[in-house]
């Protein structure tokens, strides 16, 4: 597997490797997750997530979104097994939130995957479907890198949560589905 490197910035970086999950069908991962839009209170309004989501790991909550214990599916433990033999964190992965952006007009905010249940020494995302652009951002800098995902590209953040915050910003001219899965280590 080859790594192009994104940042290398202190003990943070963020590498990827294209189409390492290239030969998998967009369609297969599409009917075998069960989205759903979640409602998020920000601010004391509600608001529907511009995209739809789906958790498969232990107990997990951010913003104001809980979701409870979910058993892995054979075929995301199977590409976890894959991802963790690839990525050799010090801790495996083990649970996995799904992104679905059904066109250019879902997106996701600027971020981190800061929650105290969440190890940050590693997440891995692999994309299936259109490609999208995702953008890094260091947060007092604000030094940005954008990199454009296609499908079946992996992409390792490593030790980025801290410093660093990303997103995926709306494309209008993207009319295809997307699905990101994002692993992660919950502490137990």
């Amino acid at each position: 597997m080859e790594r192009e490197d994104i940042i290398r910035y202190g003990a943070s970086a963020c590498w990827i490797a294209r189409g390492a999950f290239a030969s998998t069908e967009f369609d297969a991962w599409m009917d075998a997750i069960p989205w759903k839009q979640n409602t998020l209170k920000m601010y004391g309004k509600e608001h529907l997530e511009p995209r739809l989501t789906a958790w498969m790991g232990p107990a997990y909550r951010y913003a104001s979104i809980a979701w409870p214990e979910r058993a892995l599916t054979s075929e995301v433990s199977d590409l976890l097994e894959e991802i963790n033999a690839q990525v050799a964190p010090a801790r495996p992965l083990n649970a996995c939130l799904f992104n679905l952006y059904r066109n250019g007009k879902d997106s996701m905010g600027w971020h981190r995957d800061n929650e105290p249940e969440i190890d940050p020494a590693c997440i891995a995302s692999v994309s299936f479907g259109a490609a999208r652009d995702f953008v890094i951002r260091h947060r007092e800098t604000k030094e940005k890198w954008p990199v454009h995902l296609q499908h079946g590209d992996l992409l390792v953040m490593e030790n980025l949560q801290h410093d660093f915050d990303h997103a995926l910003p709306k494309r209008l001219r993207v009319e295809e589905p997307r699905i990101n899965c994002t692993f992660r280590t919950i502490r137990s």
